[in-house]
This record gives C-alpha cells, structure tokens and sequence, in this order.
C-alpha cells in the first residue's frame, strides 16, 4: 500500500496548513478561498484547531501505516464533499466550492494511489 499511504500526504499539508493559517491568518485563508461571508476571529481559530488535530491525526494514520483505515478515508471526505456541495447550496458561498475542489483533489490522488497498489499486488500474486 506504498502509494496509498503516500497519498495521504496531500491531505496532511493541507490540514496542517490551513489550520495554522487559521490560527494565525484566519483572513488570508477566507480570501484564498473566495469567501463571500466574514466569520468570528473565535470560530475560524477554533476550526483551525480542529484541521491541526486531524492533521496530526493523519499524520500517525501515515506514520503507522494503519492499512484499513486509508480506504475510509476517502469514504469520509466524500462525505465532506457532499455537505460542501450541501452547504454551497444553501448558502450560495463561493467557499464551498473551493473546499469541494480541494477535497476532491485529495480523493482522486487517494485512488490513483489504491489502484496503483492494486496493480503492483495483482503483478507480484502473478509470478
């Protein structure tokens, strides 16, 4: 499971970017992504928190290479990316769209990832 785990990265930059931009520069990350709504300096720190916390989460995820949990994680963010695409219709905020983008982008290297090592395992049970 090689380039699964290694897919795992993108999504571990990415919590862990936007969480310390939102500790430290909550406005910077609502500008980058279009935000058409301003939010509570509280509320974007405590996200920023919460995205630190699943960041590191990840991070022992890739650090122990627990196997049977890389394949919920895509279960989950299509969950996240159907309540963006929720969310984006009922609050019409550019946002959304954004944060669905940025997550589907991790789903898709997550899969080329799985299929890759699918692959690889099928060649090597050949021989």
């Amino acid at each position: 499971m090689k380039y699964t785990r290694l897919s795992l990265l993108y999504p571990i930059v990415v919590l862990l970017v936007t969480g310390f931009l939102l500790l430290s520069r909550p406005g910077l990350v609502f500008s980058l992504m279009q935000s058409n709504t301003t939010y509570p300096s509280e509320l974007a720190n405590l996200l920023g928190m919460i995205f630190l916390g699943f960041g590191f989460l990840m991070i022992l995820i890739y650090k122990y290479q627990v196997q049977k949990i890389y394949k919920w994680t895509i279960v989950i963010r299509i969950f996240f990316s159907l309540c963006s695409i929720g969310l984006y219709y009922v609050y019409q905020n550019p946002l959304f769209i954004a944060l669905l983008f940025i997550i589907l982008i991790g789903v898709l290297i997550t899969i080329l990832g799985l299929v890759k090592d699918q692959e690889i395992k099928k060649l090597i049970h050949e021989d």
